[in-house]
């Protein structure tokens, strides 16, 4: 054996060592990524904005429906009718000035709305001096809906002051204007009233317009002195908080 043999055989191999180096990143892969995940979370809030920018769905007969089962009575009892044309069978009265018919067809002339689908209503007595009716009639779209409400908003407007005769044994009355104090999510409301002679009562009228659907509450008052819109007021709130709380569990349905 060789000097070299022995010195080879004698020292110790060094031991091998295995190192790791970290990866290099792809940063194609990681702008890919941020890419995707950015675009994921603007998809969502568009989503978000485009719902939020979406006209409220138009109501439907079911819908009326339900909301009128909570207008109760005071006497606990609640009458609620299924409104179309078919129900309205009498003959129209003659409004004179006509530009001031919008205000009265639908409730002096009890006609059905021209233009309306159907609709829901029901009425209860106000104690010994008022009797109150509230109906609210469904239109095919809000556009149809807001048109007729504005053409009792301009009839209101040409109107106040004006006397208006009806055929028949209902005389006349004098409009007048009422104010009210619509809530900022059911702002298109106006109000109006035929004050009539000495006896005879008068008409108080509050109108309502929500998406396709237009409620009157049509108010015969024989107290005296002046026209106190409240009570009115308070009602129509309730109305169109039932109406909104309806729209807004079918939007997130």
């Amino acid at each position: 054996m060789t000097t070299s043999e022995v010195r080879d055989e004698a020292e110790p191999q060094a031991p091998e060592v295995l190192e790791a180096a970290p990866r290099p990143v792809d940063r194609r892969l990681v702008r890919t990524l941020v890419a995707v995940g950015l675009a994921a979370v603007l998809a969502v809030a568009g989503l978000a904005v485009w719902r939020q920018l979406q006209p409220p769905p138009d109501f439907t007969l079911s819908q009326l429906q339900g909301a009128y089962t909570g207008m109760v009575r005071s006497d606990g009892t609640n009458d609620v009718s299924t409104l179309d044309a078919s129900r309205f069978t009498e003959s129209p009265l003659r409004i004179s000035p006509e530009a001031c018919a919008p205000l009265f067809a639908s409730t002096v002339s009890n006609q059905f709305p021209p233009g309306a689908l159907d609709g829901v209503s029901t009425y209860w007595l106000g104690g010994s001096s008022s009797s109150i009716s509230l109906f609210t009639v469904r239109y095919p779209d809000a556009d149809a809906a807001e048109a007729a409400y504005r053409a009792v908003d301009q009839a209101a407007a040409g109107c106040t002051g004006e006397t208006v005769r009806f055929s028949g044994a209902e005389g006349s009355g004098r409009v007048e204007p009422v104010a009210v104090t619509a809530p900022e999510d059911a702002p298109e409301q106006l109000a109006f009233a035929l004050e009539r002679g000495p006896g005879q009562g008068r008409y108080a009228l509050h109108v309502l317009r929500l998406s396709n659907t237009v409620t009157w509450q049509y108010r015969y008052d024989t107290g005296g002195g002046a026209y106190d819109p409240t009570p009115a007021q308070q009602l129509m709130d309730g109305m169109s908080a039932q109406l909104l709380s309806v729209q807004r569990a079918a939007a997130a349905g």
